[in-house]
């Protein structure tokens, strides 16, 4: 008979030590994974933040630097611009004004003309130059009223065509206007040409005797002249369409008047929203923990589901409190049915290479 005591150990079955495993060890690891796991999700994800700031959201707005007409507006709804872009036009809009300034001069320039007419022999000389000057500004006048009427008729026919595609108008009122436009503007070419050929006679033409005809009335006769030529300047500017400018970076979020449309001075035309904010803005409330002051050290931690976390600081504090942004409560999900709190404002640069969009909001830890 064999001995006992010789005999090998009984092999433990691998479901026993599984069981063994599942039992004694398993729960230690998952604690100890979720004890890491916990401290990790505290420290990265769910720390407190100090407050809640609000990447900065900068618009402006396009208005209409004269009462006019729009005209040749190249932006539409979501389209970027560059600062300094011309995105437009305001043309002059009251061709009744217009003609009323020109026939005000029409009549001060013929009663000039009658003045001159009665002077003696010494005087013709000069005359001749004064008639001559006359006879330009005259032109010019005629030039200013043949422009201020083309703008006129490009204005009804822009309004004209629009009503056309709607079918409110026929095409025969449409070709009407055409044909007037392209008859304005061969007379502008046409008096335009004329003009040009006279000015440069006006500036280089001298009276040969102008000492001894330069007597009392030709200075009268030089400063009424003076007169309505500068009256005669201010209607050419009048006439010039004035540019519409994109004053910032960004896109078009707002197209409040289409080409064609009548606008007063200081109307807004369109808004252009910024595509990148150099700054975010958020609010420390009371009681407030510590006194902020610019150059501290701050975290900003996104709240994208992939978490980004920079390291920036204070560049400015405000002078007093003021009450927090609706958004910046909505973000806190503070009630807004209630008066909103008082909080002292903080503005925190944005680091490089953090991309935040405009009106984006970002959890900010102050270190202390």
């Amino acid at each position: 008979m064999d001995d006992p005591r010789l005999l090998g150990p009984i092999p433990t079955p691998p479901s026993q030590r599984w069981k063994e495993i599942r039992l004694l060890y398993l729960p230690r690891v998952v604690f100890i994974l979720g004890v890491i796991a916990a401290v990790l999700i505290w420290s990265r994800w769910v720390a407190p933040a100090t407050l809640v700031a609000e990447a900065e959201v900068t618009h402006a707005e396009i208005r209409a630097p004269q009462a006019g007409v729009l005209a040749g507006l190249t932006v539409d709804t979501l389209k970027p611009v560059r600062a300094g872009e011309i995105i437009g036009r305001v043309a002059p809009a009251n061709p009744g004004l217009l003609d009323a300034n020109l026939g005000v001069i029409r009549a001060e320039l013929a009663m000039v003309a009658a003045s001159m007419s009665g002077a003696t022999d010494k005087l013709k000389i000069s005359l001749d130059y004064e008639n001559l000057r006359l006879n330009w500004m005259n032109q010019r006048v005629e030039l200013a009223s043949l422009q201020g009427r083309l703008q006129s008729t490009e204005a009804d026919l822009v309004r004209g065509e629009q009503l056309f595609k709607q079918g409110l108008v026929t095409e025969a009122s449409i070709s009407q206007l055409r044909i007037a436009r392209e008859s304005l503007r061969h007379q502008i070419e046409r008096q335009d040409a004329l003009v040009a050929h006279l000015e440069p006679i006006v500036r280089t033409y001298s009276p040969k005797d102008e000492t001894d005809a330069g007597l009392a009335g030709k200075a009268a006769l030089d400063a009424a002249l003076k007169v309505q030529e500068a009256k005669l300047r201010a209607v050419e500017q009048q006439l010039a369409p004035l540019p519409l400018i994109a004053p910032i970076d960004g896109v078009v979020t707002l197209l409040a008047r289409r080409n064609g449309e009548g606008v007063a001075a200081g109307d807004a035309v369109a808004r252009v929203l910024a595509t990148k904010s150099d700054r975010v803005t958020g609010f420390l409330r009371q009681p407030m923990p510590f006194t902020p002051r610019a150059g501290q050290a701050v975290e900003l931690r996104t709240r994208a589901t992939r978490r980004v976390v920079a390291a920036s600081k204070i560049i400015e504090v405000g002078p007093a409190m003021e009450s927090v942004s609706p958004s910046i409560l909505a973000a806190m999900h503070v009630p807004t049915n209630t008066p909103p709190p008082p909080g002292l404002r903080i503005q925190i640069a944005i680091p490089t290479g953090l991309k935040l969009v405009p009106g984006e909001f970002v959890d900010v830890t102050v270190k202390p």
